[in-house]
Parts: structure tokens; C-alpha cells; sequence
């Protein structure tokens, strides 16, 4: 760990829970760590509002943070009282005249009906002379606050409501927090509450240094890109017409991890296009997209909607011969017998290996099956099975890879309070490290992968990991699985999680049975009645029995009771 990465650390520790003012110290942190690790990407203007916040008094700066936290931009004065700021209207009073908020802003009809509860819209529209009957529904209110001559354009509160018993103020720096919450965060999905009220520092993380030449945002054109892209995909959430919003995505980006992003994007665009019926837009989408998603989807809407069947058909065969995830060549596959049964020649199926299976008839406690399975399972003496699911092999693997894993790379950590890199699941997640990553797995054949994955597990026990899922790698299920299952396989597995990591952590087997007695284990997935296989599960077990990796499918049935 170098200084500047512990310097930064400690300037983030988490203020206590039993300080009142807990939310305002952890916002003011985040604020710190932008400034400081981003100064450059933030314009002169928005860092003289940061350093002006800042300075505001504490009880200005904790009514702003409790604004910020609460969703929406504009807010009721009478709802904006807390124990521990002594006056909120003296803190209004400072965040208006530094212009934080808008004290009068101008409020539309739609606003005036959703702040206001059912009797104040009465006595509002008492007091601009219409008569309604007390009985109304709020919902019929809005119908009645149509037909005031306001009604047709945005208005300050009293001049809808000269008597109102509260004001109505609006937030007038919200996109400078989201700025600063994309820079922090490295998203737009993560909100302030559950950082600033619940997360920061409640949980042990791994120090990562944050030099500036390993920033997710190289500049703030990085920052602009990632905001078009938002307010893109926000546009496309309301819009009917994609027509409208097309304009709007950003050209190819430099920037892989955001050039990732927009392509994402284009996909969602392109199922907008399908399920609109404009099938045109969506081909021209989907086949100018990179992601296997978009080539499936590309070949479903041409297998429905292609007048030239055969042309589609040598389409599918020729991109089958290029690298494809597993589960995109079975979904390519299905596609090319079906069209080839359509032109009158039908293929052959692939051939698919036969999984071994094992019939269990087991009495029903109420208990989930895949417990009542490895109940079965373990029933002779020196057998010791446990519920593992995807838990163990991502475990493992992030055990032996654990350095990789926290090695800053640019667009990998945005701030210290992440469980792994955020391009952890992005196609280029493994070829960014390559080097690394062989030099660790080359540990397998050498024999020190024991004594690396038990050492990391010793030091590094309850720091957050995105593939490590502490409850589970328990020491005793570590021991077994270390001296027990053979390095060869572990490699097997491995690789194939690393050759597509975000879909391969599904579809492990439930349950891992070890025999002290043999020294062997097996992998057990479990079917309860009625359940069958999905493809990504029979393509992870079909895999490893490739490998030699002994695993079988018990499928359960119930004892009916006498």
C-alpha cells in the first residue's frame, strides 16, 4: 500500500453512527475525496460551489446534505425540520443566498397537486374561488386546479396559494452531485442514501492506491460521455419512439469500459426498435452491435422475419466459426435447425454428452431438497458434504487471485469502498491482466497455489470480494477442498470461469461431497420434482466432465407419507 492510497483511506473513515451529524461527515468525505482525486475534471465554477459548501455553517451544510439524500429536487419547508439542525429556516435562509437553492421557484400544476396533501388543495381552491364538495378525491383536485388561470404556466406557491402555511423550495445543484456521485461512484445507479446513511465503512475493504494515472475518468470528456450515455438510456426508459432518442447515443467512444457501456446501450435500444415492431431499425441495431446477445437476437428477428432463409443459414454457419460464448452457439445452433427444417433440410443435432444422473426417493421435511440431498449424500461414515452452489470455485479463484483482483488498473476502482474491480465482468476483464492471471494460475502446476489461497484466506478473512463469499469458505470446507480436490481440475474450472466470468459463476453444481476415506469428491447438482437443467447448467457440467471433473445430476422424487 502506498502513502498516498493510506492519506486518501483515512480521509474517508466512516463518522460514527452515534453522531447525530454522521450523514453530513460522510457526505463532506466524498465531497474531499472528488476534489482531491478529481480536482482536475471538475470545472472552476463547480469548485468554487464545493469549496463555498464547504464553508457554509454546519447546520446550512446538513440541511443541503439531507436535501441531497432525499429523493426529488423539491421539497416542502415544513418537512425539512430535524433534531439535530436547531433552525431550519435560518439554514434555508443561508443556502439561498448562496444560491444551493431557490427559495421561490416556479411550480407547475402537476407539483402543486403531489406536494400538497387533499384538505390543502381544498382550501387552495377556496381561496381562487371554485366550490368543490369536501367528499373529492385528490385526484379529482387536479381536474379542478386545471381550470385556474394559472393552470397554463409554472407559478411561484403563493401565487397559487397566497396563504400557504409552507413554502415550496427547489435544489438548485443536483447535477453537480450527480456529476460528483458518477465520479465517486463510478455509476449512476448507487444513490447517496444508502451510501452516505448506511454503507460507507460499515465494511472492511481492501486499500487500493488511487494514483491518477489509474483514474476510471481520464478526462472530463470520460465524464460527459457517461452522462450522455445516461440521460440516453433515462430517455429511452420514457420514450416510445426510439426514432427520437437515437440522436442522442454518442458516436464509438475511446474509452473501452465506456465504449462497453454504449454498446449495452445499443442493445437496449435495438429490443426498443424490436418490440416496437420497427424491425427494419432493429436489424440495422443488432448487426452493427459487438455483443453475443445482439447476434442471437439478430438471428431470431431474421429467422421470423428474413425472406432469404438460406442466406440467414450460411450467416449463422460462418459465425460459428468464430469465438462465441458457449450458451450464444447452442442459442445459434437451435436457430440454424430450425431454419434448416424449414427449407425441407433438416441437420442433425448436435450431439450432447449424456449426464450421469442418480435417482433419489427421499422423505419431504419441509426441508429444501438440495439439503435433503446431501443428507443422502453423506450418510456413510468419513463422508462430508457441503452446500455450495457457485460459491466455492468463485471463492477459490478469487482466493489465488486476490492481488490481480486489486490491482489498479484505469476504469477498474472509483473509491475504497469496492468489493472488487468494476470491470470485473466486462469481456476485457482478463486480457487487461493477462500476465497476472497466468503467472497466479501457473501456481497450480508448481503446487503453491495451497499455501497462496490459505495464506490470503488467513490475512485477508472478512474483507469484501466480489467472487468471495465468506460464510461459505468456511477454514474446514478450505482444508478439504485444497487437499483434496486435484490441481488439475481446479485449473479446469478456473479457466473456464475466467474465459466469461460474468456468465460462468452460474450454473455450478449445488453441492460438493467429499470421502475422507478415498480421498475423492464429486459435485452434485440437484433436481427437485418437476425441475429439469437449464442450458447454462448443462453446459458448465458438460464442461467439466470434459475436464475429467466427476459430477452428476440427483434428481429427487418424494416418498409419499403412509
Amino acid at each position: 500500500m502506498n502513502e498516498q492510497a493510506t492519506l486518501l483511506a483515512s480521509a474517508l473513515a466512516p463518522a460514527s453512527l452515534d453522531d447525530p451529524l454522521y450523514y453530513l461527515k460522510n457526505l463532506q468525505a466524498v465531497v474531499t475525496w472528488v476534489m482531491t482525486h478529481h480536482h482536475d475534471l471538475l470545472d472552476a465554477e463547480e469548485l468554487t460551489t464545493l469549496q463555498q459548501l464547504l464553508q457554509l455553517s454546519i447546520p446550512a451544510q446538513a440541511l443541503l446534505a439531507r436535501m441531497i439524500i432525499r429523493k426529488g429536487e423539491l421539497f416542502r419547508s415544513d418537512k425539512l425540520k430535524y433534531d439535530e439542525i436547531p433552525s431550519s429556516a435560518n439554514a434555508l435562509d443561508e443556502l439561498s443566498k448562496y444560491g444551493f437553492i431557490n427559495s421561490n421557484p416556479l411550480i407547475a400544476i402537476e407539483q402543486i397537486h403531489k406536494h400538497c396533501r387533499r384538505d390543502e388543495l381544498l382550501n387552495l381552491l377556496i381561496a381562487a374561488g371554485s366550490a368543490l364538495p369536501k367528499s373529492a378525491k385528490k385526484s379529482e383536485l387536479l381536474l379542478a386546479l386545471e381550470t385556474l388561470d394559472l393552470a397554463t404556466s409554472a407559478s411561484p406557491l403563493h401565487a397559487w396559494w397566497p396563504e400557504a402555511p409552507f413554502s415550496l423550495v427547489s435544489l438548485q445543484c443536483m447535477a453537480l452531485f450527480d456529476r460528483l456521485r458518477l465520479m465517486f461512484f463510478g455509476n449512476l445507479h448507487q444513490d447517496w442514501s444508502e451510501f452516505v446513511l448506511t454503507e460507507l465503512g460499515h465494511q472492511a475493504y481492501e486499500i487500493v492506491a488511487f494514483d491518477p494515472q489509474f483514474r476510471a475518468f481520464g478526462d472530463r470528456d470520460d465524464v460527459n460521455s457517461y452522462l450522455a450515455l445516461h440521460h440516453c438510456q433515462t430517455a429511452l426508459q420514457e420514450a416510445s419512439d426510439i426514432t427520437a432518442i437515437l440522436p442522442l447515443l454518442p458516436e464509438r467512444l475511446s474509452n473501452p469500459w465506456l465504449e462497453y457501456r454504449r454498446q449495452r446501450l445499443g442493445f437496449q435500444m435495438a429490443q426498443h426498435a424490436e418490440r416496437a415492431g420497427d424491425i427494419p431499425l432493429a436489424i440495422e441495431l443488432y448487426t452493427g452491435n459487438v455483443l453475443n446477445e445482439a447476434k442471437v437476437r439478430l438471428y431470431r428477428v431474421l429467422e421470423k422475419h428474413s425472406d432469404d432463409s438460406l442466406a440467414v443459414i450460411h450467416a449463422i454457419e460462418q459465425d460459428l466459426q468464430s469465438p462465441l460464448r458457449l450458451e450464444t452457439q447452442v442459442h445459434l445452433q437451435r436457430i440454424l435447425l430450425r431454419l434448416s427444417r424449414k427449407m425441407g433440410k433438416p441437420q442433425p443435432r448436435p450431439k450432447r454428452q449424456k449426464l450421469p444422473v442418480v435417482e433419489l426417493s427421499l422423505n419431504n421435511n419441509d426441508r429444501r431438497v438440495e439439503f435433503a440431498a446431501l443428507d443422502a449424500l453423506t450418510a456413510e461414515d468419513q463422508q462430508e458434504g457441503f452446500y455450495t452452489e457457485n460459491w466455492l470455485f468463485t471463492g477459490l479463484l478469487g482466493l489465488l487471485l486476490w492481488p490481480v483482483l486489486f490491482e489498479p488498473l484505469p476504469g477498474a476502482f472509483f473509491h475504497p469502498f469496492q468489493a472488487g474491480p468494476a470491470d470485473l465482468y466486462r469481456p476485457d476483464f482478463v486480457a487487461r491482466r493477462k500476465a497476472q492471471i497466468d503467472e497466479r494460475l501457473a501456481t497450480l502446476d508448481s503446487g503453491e497455489y495451497r499455501d497462496l489461497i490459505k495464506h490470503c484466506w488467513q490475512q485477508k478473512y472478512g474483507i469484501a470480494c466480489s467472487l468471495v463469499h465468506w460464510p461459505v469458505i468456511t477454514e474446514a470446507l478450505l482444508d478439504l477442498a485444497l487437499a483434496i480436490i486435484p490441481a488439475a481440475h481446479l485449473k479446469a474450472i478456473f479457466t473456464h470461469l475466467l474465459s466469461d466470468l460474468r456468465n460462468h459463476r452460474r450454473g455450478m453444481p449445488d453441492l460438493c461431497v467429499f470421502d475422507g476415506r478415498l480421498q475423492s469428491y464429486k459435485l452434485v447438482e440437484v433436481k427437485g420434482p418437476g425441475d429439469r437443467l437449464q442450458d447454462h447448467q448443462t453446459l458448465w457440467i458438460e464442461s467439466m466432465l470434459a475436464a475429467g471433473i466427476p459430477i452428476e445430476v440427483a434428481q429427487v422424487q418424494w416418498i409419499s407419507p403412509p
